[in-house]
């Protein structure tokens, strides 16, 4: 059985149909029950039919509808908090601005309900399954399987906050503006849904399926991202720092993460470096990071020359107008990196991967050496771009002079009006290269 999954089965008696007068007293006496008032009793609308029924407004707080059927039901505005709906059918149910605080939701089917500006605060959507009659045989009444279902609904501006939704179906949902705060997700499917916008601080989305999802604007401060799939997702002006992606998979995502979203440890170790570059080595200390993963974080504009990091994992990773100079990235894999006007003069990429990166009118050219006493000494050291990968790179106006190029492969490269007076290209591979404008050695 499911994580948190719940099953009931009830006898095969099938509950006498009501009549619509008799529905209409069971609602008179639930107001009476609500208000504590004499003749009054709980709504007992178990296996109930009310597919279709004008429901607008209704005041249910608390009734029993276990496995009803009120698919296509008009509950717009309806009171619905409390009440206990377990695999209750509202397919097609139109629930816009409906209370269902605290509602039992489990099993239920909400495919293709509408749920604009719905309160399901604290609302239980988690798995459960329930065997009953139904056209007069035992069937399983609500969504297939247990799952609570919510396929297609639109949600969007419904408010649920610290709801359980472990395991729920929610493919091609409209959540966007809604508000999840504290909400457990935890085995959820949302593939292709919409949370645009939507508040989403310190939702689990533990081992959730997110694949192609619209994040954009919604804000996941504090979330619990761990072993979930975020491929293809697009988290474009999303709130994310302090989240730890490590364990997500964010294959074609639409994603750059801040430094702030990196372990502890890590930030104090740039700070410190920062305070090393800025000095010139009087304060701090030089960055040493090698083998570290940095997929998809946003260096921009950050001072890392002379850094030490070899062999780090820089996949997607934003390095505009970044300082590199004098760093050892030797190995690192760069792949997809934007690197587009970043200062790497004298950098070390020696057997680094930057296929398909963007280095255009990047800065490779050498570094002019120092004396002891701080005066220029003549002498240059180039940038070591030795057996690296630029297949599909960028380097459109990009400076490469004097570099060691020596078994470089930049198959398919643009290298549109870049400078590469005085580079070595001993051994370098140049199959399909676009070199038109650029400066070759001689």
């Amino acid at each position: 059985m499911p994580p948190s999954a719940v099953n009931f089965a009830v006898d095969d008696r099938s509950p006498v149909p009501k009549t619509p007068e008799e529905i209409v007293r069971i609602f008179e006496a639930h107001e009476r029950w609500l208000k504590k008032q004499a003749g009054g009793a709980r709504a007992d609308l178990t296996f109930q039919v009310l597919s279709g029924a004008n429901l607008q407004g209704i005041v249910l707080r608390a009734a029993k509808l276990t496995g009803c059927d009120l698919s296509f039901a008009r509950l717009t505005g309806a009171d619905l908090r409390q009440c206990d709906l377990f695999s209750a059918d509202l397919h097609g149910a139109d629930l816009t601005d409906a209370d269902l605080t605290d509602a039992n939701l489990r099993g239920a089917n909400f495919r293709d309900a509408k749920l604009r500006r719905a309160t399901l605060d604290g609302a239980d959507l988690r798995m459960g399954t329930l065997l009953g009659p139904q056209r007069g045989e035992m069937n399983f009444h609500g969504s297939a399987k247990g799952v609570t279902d919510l396929t297609s609904a639109e949600a969007n501006a419904s408010g649920l906050k610290g709801a359980k939704l472990d395991g729920a179906n929610l493919t091609s949902v409209d959540l966007s503006h809604a508000d999840l705060t504290g909400a457990s997700l935890a085995r959820a499917n949302l593939q292709g849904s919409v949370l645009r916008g939507a508040t989403m601080t310190d939702v689990d989305l533990s081992n959730a399926a997110l694949i192609k999802v619209d994040l954009s604007g919604a804000d996941l401060a504090g979330a619990v991202v761990e072993n979930a799939n975020l491929e293809g997702s697009d988290f474009t002006g999303a709130k994310i720092d302090g989240v730890d992606f490590a364990r997500a998979s964010l294959a074609d995502a639409r994603i750059t993460l801040s430094i702030a979203t990196l372990a502890e440890d890590i930030q104090k170790i740039i700070a410190e470096h920062l305070r090393w570059a800025d000095t010139q080595g009087a304060k701090g200390k030089r960055a040493e990071l090698a083998k570290r993963n940095f997929i998809r974080i946003n260096f921009a504009g950050v001072d890392l020359s002379g850094a030490s990091l070899a062999e780090c994992k820089f996949g997607s990773a934003v390095f505009k107008k970044a300082r590199l100079e004098m760093a050892n990235m030797s190995g690192a894999d760069l792949n997809h990196a934007e690197l587009i006007e970043a200062n790497m003069c004298g950098i070390n990429l020696a057997k680094a991967d930057l296929a398909a990166a963007d280095l255009s009118a990047a800065q490779l050219g050498p570094v002019e050496l120092r004396r002891t006493d701080g005066s220029l000494s003549g002498r240059f050291w180039p940038a070591n771009l030795s057996g690296a990968s630029f297949k599909h790179a960028k380097l459109a106006g990009a400076n490469l002079r004097m570099a060691n190029l020596t078994k470089a492969d930049f198959t398919d490269a643009d290298l549109t009006g870049a400078d590469l007076s005085d580079a070595n290209l001993a051994g370098a591979v140049l199959t399909g290269a676009k070199t038109d404008g650029a400066k070759m050695p001689d």
